[in-house]
């Protein structure tokens, strides 16, 4: 048997999914180092941020994560996922469960042979909830996962539910709910399914240099605005869930009490996309990572999942990062020096759960 580096880190693409005209992708990064003859390798399965509503398998990739995880011997795949509107929670659920379903039918992918029996699954922001849907519905189910200030921690929140009238997310101004009409029900159900939305930005000679151009961008941070994010999410809009859940925020009490009372309000059928109530002993391990400042996916988010599973006795690790905010890890300079041993630290935390254990 002959081993050799690879210098090539394009990836190969894979259709995972075909829904009429609409295509879902994986992107496939091998291990930098291969074997003659190919040997199975374990994966890493990424799902990117994007507040659910734009982005695709490229957008937001965090090339520490890939780099470290393909040179740690591991291959890396990122996938894409359906997007709000129209879609809803339950579309990215089928979706997530549907992806693993087609790596455990298809172990070859291009120079890739994959060992289907050693997956791990990784997301960034909105991607986080994916991962979480991952560790609880997908088969087989992965053996560890990553959250990087991930969503969906705790969806019981004001932050979600609660309209607002004073910039709170990065420090982005209020939104003009008019703007987006064709986003917001009931115009949004016209909206053409999709699963690849490019972030795009207006040009530094325009009248808003910098600032997003794609009207799907802000599409979270506006229902977010409005409390009305968990509508869209469940697909609940008459009546209103955000309504509904909203009355019965309370103040003081513990999170458990919280979940009790507000999943009461929730159809049956739509507790499969609220991971908080889906905690049980058998979840992989989790690692939690998180600024102390995210203004977008607030940190508690991940205290309150990370308590959830600690009392549920699941391996469970919270790294949160003081200082700093969402997107921390490709938004902030030198962020390689700054946190090179806490993306060392992640990457090591994958490869136990995938190689070692």
């Amino acid at each position: 048997m002959s081993t050799s580096i690879m210098a090539e880190d394009t990836p190969a693409t894979f259709a995972y999914k075909q829904l009429g005209d609409l295509t879902l992708y994986i992107d496939v990064y091998p291990p930098t180092t291969t074997t003659d003859p190919p040997r199975p390798v374990p994966a890493v399965i990424f799902f990117h941020g994007g507040g659910m509503t734009v982005g695709d398998r490229k957008s937001w990739l965090p090339e520490w994560l890939c780099r470290r995880t393909t040179s740690a011997g591991l291959a890396f795949i990122s996938a894409d996922y359906r997007l709000l509107p129209p879609s809803t929670g339950h579309d990215v659920l089928k979706d997530v469960v549907d992806l693993f379903a087609f790596l455990a039918r298809t172990p070859s992918l291009g120079t890739v042979l994959l060992d289907g029996t050693r997956l791990a699954v990784a997301g960034s922001s909105a991607g986080g909830m994916c991962a979480f849907l991952a560790a609880i519905h997908a088969s087989p189910r992965p053996r560890a996962v990553l959250s990087l200030y991930g969503l969906g921690g705790d969806l019981f929140t004001p932050h979600l539910l609660v309209p607002k009238t004073a910039p709170f997310f990065l420090g982005y101004e209020i939104l003009d709910p008019a703007q987006f009409a064709a986003f917001l029900y009931p115009d949004s159900a016209a909206q053409a399914p999709a699963a690849q939305s490019t972030p795009t930005y207006h040009a530094r000679d325009s009248a808003t240099p910098g600032l997003p151009s794609n009207p799907r961008m802000p599409l979270a941070r506006l229902w977010m605005q409005l409390g009305t994010y968990l509508d869209y999410w469940t697909g609940l809009h008459t009546p209103s869930l955000s309504d509904t859940l909203r009355t019965l925020l309370p103040a003081g009490e513990e999170h458990a009490e919280i979940d009790a009372r507000l999943a009461a309000a929730l159809p049956p059928a739509d507790r499969a996309i609220f991971p908080q109530l889906l905690v049980t002993p058998d979840w992989p391990p989790v690692l939690h990572i998180h600024g102390s400042e995210d203004s977008a996916v607030p940190a508690d988010s991940s205290r309150a999942i990370h308590a959830r599973l600690l009392a549920a006795k699941v391996e469970t690790v919270l790294r949160i990062v003081d200082g700093s905010e969402h997107a921390f890890d490709h938004k902030e300079d030198n962020a390689e020096a700054t946190f090179g041993e806490l993306f060392d630290e992640a990457v090591g935390f994958l490869r136990a759960a995938l190689v070692d254990a």
